[in-house]
């Protein structure tokens, strides 16, 4: 190594707080609805509204339909969460 190398750093993004759950219980539904929430990266989230398949079937099988789905940004306030849709409008793919 020569005198002036500088050792490598490396820059480590700060972790974020997963809002999944408390974005599922804030989101308004139907009744026949179930939204499921996933997290895909930093404060962005996907929210599907699914609708279940009241057709007779096996037991461990569980299907529906997804009805909606939209992509959120959720932000810790000192208010609460602050969820916004962040959906691309007019894409024509997955407006619902």
């Amino acid at each position: 190594m020569t005198e002036n190398a500088v050792p490598e750093t490396k820059v480590v993004a700060p972790k974020t707080e997963d809002f999944s759950k408390e974005i599922e219980h804030s989101m308004e539904r139907a009744s026949n609805e179930h939204i499921k929430v996933v997290r895909v990266f930093d404060n962005c989230y996907r929210c599907n509204w699914w609708a279940a398949d009241k057709s007779p079937q096996a037991f461990w099988l569980s299907s529906g339909t997804i009805k909606k789905s939209r992509f959120v940004r959720a932000t810790k306030t000192t208010t609460g969460l602050l969820v916004e849709d962040v959906t691309k409008v007019g894409s024509g793919v997955g407006n619902g």
